[in-house]
């Protein structure tokens, strides 16, 4: 047999729970559409986070060539700003030999420099891009030109 207290214990529980459930159902789709547009938010926003790193150059790093290259041109991994970005190309000594960067709109991961007549040594080209997702990246890597 069960008291008065009892029962009303039990009541008061069945009365909590059918308030807590019914917030629980109100906000369980809120959560979910909040989930799905957070998920769709991230997915989108993917291919911008795709930085401009530097995939291939020619000449390339390391490279020995026997012809001096009339131009340096460097290819990104994402699109980039010509206008805000630099290329130069310096001696052994540190000597800026040439600097510009040179972009076609159809090819915007491409950035290019035209070099100067380079005599047989060791070159270093520095890159300084903005990528159209706003970030900017630099690096630098060195090539030589060998005699003939």
């Amino acid at each position: 047999m069960s008291s008065r207290f009892e029962t009303r214990g039990r009541e008061c529980l069945e009365r909590n729970m059918t308030k807590h459930q019914k917030i629980l159902n109100w906000t369980s789709p809120m959560i979910r559409y909040s989930l799905v547009g957070a998920f769709l938010a991230c997915a989108s926003a993917s291919p911008a986070l795709a930085h401009s790193f530097l995939v291939e150059a020619n000449p390339s790093s390391k490279d020995h060539v026997t012809a001096a290259p009339k131009t340096v041109k460097l290819r990104f991994g994402g699109g980039v700003e010509p206008a805000y970005s630099k290329l130069t190309i310096e001696g052994a000594d540190g000597k800026v030999l040439a600097e510009g960067a040179i972009g076609v709109p159809e090819k915007d991961r491409e950035l290019s420099v035209n070099a100067p007549d380079l005599a047989p040594g060791k070159y270093v080209v520095r890159y300084r891009v903005l990528s159209k997702d706003g970030h900017i990246v630099e690096g630098n890597y060195e090539f030589f030109v060998d005699p003939k």
